[in-house]
């Protein structure tokens, strides 16, 4: 997942903090690389210059640890509620949003993450279950959240802003995030914001206040 972690913030003395950014930063690399059954707690350690008990003194096991990764990534594309502004103009904002989680998901890292826990999900259901509620759902609650504002506001009329968090973002799974799957050459990005303003028209046209 190959992202920077400096903006990860834990309780603690400064010392104490780097050493658990570094761990993140190391287990983020080697979940990308190598998998999460080919990735030791000792791999995690070493790549990070700690101890292994630093590592569990930190998050607890290696579930936690995939856990926490999978959703700093979501954080750090954009998909949260500290990056998003109510105030936008609705359009302007669930374009940018459509980006952020086409930018998310159509990520060398993302895509390499998910086919590691598509192909474990009979062996190991618990790795599918720890990436579907800290990457999917954590995203699905942040899209929510915005809606349920915008419904607030009188902006849009949804009755199940949850179900409409699904819709939107079920829609941007286009063409651009198959041939990322696929490893095929990628879509201007001229043509992926074309898409995805159609995708948000089509939202409000569906969602209009009545």
């Amino acid at each position: 997942m190959g992202v920077a972690v400096e903006e990860i913030r834990a309780p603690g003395r400064p010392k104490s903090e780097e050493k658990r950014r570094e761990i993140l930063k190391a287990a983020v690399k080697l979940f990308t690389e190598k998998g999460y059954e080919g990735t030791s707690v000792d791999d995690i350690a070493q790549g990070a210059g700690v101890s292994k008990q630093t590592v569990y003194s930190h998050f607890g096991n290696k579930e936690a640890l995939f856990a926490k990764a999978v959703s700093t990534k979501c954080k750090q594309s954009g998909i949260d509620p500290d990056l998003i502004d109510p105030d936008v103009p609705l359009r302007q904002m669930l374009v940018e949003l459509g980006l952020r989680f086409l930018g998310l998901i159509t990520s060398p890292e993302a895509v390499r993450v998910n086919c590691v826990c598509t192909s474990s999900a009979e062996t190991h259901p618990e790795l599918g279950r720890l990436f579907f509620e800290h990457g999917p759902v954590q995203t699905i609650e942040v899209i929510d959240e915005y809606l349920v504002t915008q419904n607030a506001r009188g902006r849009l009329a949804v009755d199940d802003t949850r179900q409409a968090a699904w819709q939107f973002l079920g829609m941007l799974k286009c063409e651009a995030h198959m041939r990322a799957q696929f490893n095929l050459t990628p879509q201007p990005p001229s043509e992926v914001k074309r898409y995805v303003e159609s995708c948000v028209d089509m939202f409000l046209r569906a969602y209009a206040p009545k």
